[in-house]
């Protein structure tokens, strides 16, 4: 754009003179009297443009300005920006990472985000590039809900040229529908790699870290998994679940990986003693031990017979009675126990009851 003020004269047009690389001056427009700016929107790139305004005066007399010279570089855009990946971490807060075209010369970056698929996108950060990966840590989303992300190269006009694929955290679900062993988890799918999902993987802390305990395939977002099949590595007081999305064929070779929000459940902590059991070697219902829907973390068991004659005792919650005493069959009859275990929750629970020995005829 060109700017000049106005020539104290009888005016009847101005002219437009440029030239390019030290060339000759051509005319190339012409305006009324009335106008002191010109636009020229049609125009080579990496080329050093010199103006001149020429009014021309009644009579045909004629009045230069001073030259004045532009180079017209343009700042090389980056052919792609790929999202890595939108994570939650352990204190709620969604990391972001984008990996940027090496060949790009713009530095500077709007990050902006949506919440939900109604939503519209609002600028969030304005970040700028060196080299390497362009992260972000974004402290204030809702990881309750869906959050969409999209990064944007900004030229020196300000000019947002290149965005990214859009990334979106997961958010995970869960119900128990009343049943205490169904567990009901759902999940939303990762939105949207330059690749695809993989595959999804279900991690599960029972009180001694993350494990990784099942894949599922890429068109999942819902599994059913029974409690039962957790309780005896529960040691903790909660269970809890997140879900990790793996990419595939990303064509930067990129792989993201991105893990859901966690979602935990109290632990279940029942004993169940059965009364009776049949140590004939048939191998059904041959043993005795109090079934626990945990891991105790201390536990003891002490079986005697009515005239409170010990038996049997043990500290393993794993070990079963075969209805010996030192390796001797004992015979058909009532016998007593007494359980004490401390719960992963904190809780000491002591117990007492009877078990009958019943030799099947």
């Amino acid at each position: 754009q060109l700017d000049w003020n106005f020539y104290a004269g009888n005016v009847t047009e101005y002219r437009i003179l440029a030239s390019k690389n030290g060339g000759s001056f051509t005319e190339t427009d012409t305006v009324d009297a009335l106008t002191s700016s010109y636009k020229l929107t049609d125009f080579e790139t990496d080329v050093q443009y010199c103006f001149v305004v020429r009014a021309i005066l009644k009579g045909d007399s004629l009045s230069h300005s001073n030259k004045s010279c532009l180079l017209t570089k343009m700042q090389h855009p980056p052919a792609w920006i790929n999202a890595d990946y939108a994570t939650i971490n352990d204190d709620n807060s969604v990391a972001l990472s984008f990996t940027i075209d090496p060949s790009s010369e713009i530095k500077s970056f709007n990050l902006e985000r949506k919440t939900g698929s109604a939503g519209t996108f609002q600028k969030i950060a304005q970040l700028t590039y060196s080299s390497g990966l362009l992260a972000f840590i974004d402290s204030d989303a809702d990881i309750t809900k869906v959050n969409f992300y999209r990064l944007s190269a900004i030229n020196n006009c300000g000019v947002p040229i290149t965005f990214s694929n859009i990334a979106s955290n997961i958010v995970i679900s869960l119900n128990r529908n009343g049943n205490e062993d169904k567990i009901d988890l759902t999940w939303n799918s990762y939105r949207e790699w330059m690749g695809n999902v993989g595959e999804y993987k279900l991690n599960v802390n029972t009180g001694n870290g993350w494990e990784e305990i099942s894949s599922l395939l890429s068109g999942d977002t819902t599994l059913t998994i029974n409690y039962s099949d957790l309780m005896y590595q529960v040691t903790g007081k909660e269970v809890c679940f997140m879900i990790k999305a793996v990419e595939a064929s990303n064509p930067y070779g990129v792989m993201g990986e991105s893990y859901s929000s966690r979602i935990c459940i109290p632990v279940t902590e029942n004993i169940i003693v059965p009364n009776i059991f049949t140590p004939d070697n048939n191998t059904i219902n041959d043993y005795f031990k109090p079934v626990l829907s945990f891991t105790p973390s201390s536990y003891r068991l002490i079986i005697t017979d009515l005239q409170r004659n010990k038996v049997f005792e043990t500290d393993d919650y794993l070990e079963e009675w075969n209805g010996t005493k030192k390796g001797n069959p004992l015979p058909q009859g009532v016998y007593l126990w007494y359980l004490k275990v401390s719960t992963p929750s904190g809780m000491s629970i002591e117990k007492t009851g009877t078990v009958t020995i019943i030799f099947n005829p």
